[in-house]
């Protein structure tokens, strides 16, 4: 019983991790799609 609530609490712990990264890596995407798009297209 004690195993398995901590097992529970890890896996929680690692999917709320895997969105934080998920969310952080799609801004960077947007971010250097921004940048190169204004670069391509000369708006600076």
């Amino acid at each position: 019983m004690y195993r398995m609530t901590l097992a529970w609490i890890g896996i929680r712990i690692l999917e709320v991790m895997f969105f934080a990264g998920l969310a952080g890596s799609t801004i960077v995407v947007l971010i250097s799609f921004v940048e190169d798009a204004k670069e391509l297209f000369g708006e600076e």
